[in-house]
């Protein structure tokens, strides 16, 4: 299977484009993003990997005593 990503210039007419192709021979399924929806998918895997890694730290092997600790506890 083959995908082909479009970039439409603002203001184009995203419907009347989808069912051109839509009705195009051998065209299987269409859909409509836009890049805000790409970004929040984005953003949503970065947070699900940080919140992942944070359950893995244990909180008593942290030295809260030395300095480097406290410098990036201050930021």
């Amino acid at each position: 299977m083959t995908q082909i990503v479009v970039t439409l210039e603002n203001g184009a007419d995203s419907s009347l484009l989808q069912r051109m192709i839509e009705n195009m021979k051998g065209v299987l399924n269409v859909s409509v993003r836009s890049k805000k929806d790409d970004a929040d998918a984005c953003d949503s895997t970065f947070v699900d990997k940080l919140r992942a890694i944070k359950s893995q730290i244990d909180p008593e092997q942290i030295d809260l005593s030395d300095d480097r600790t406290q410098y990036i506890m201050s930021k």
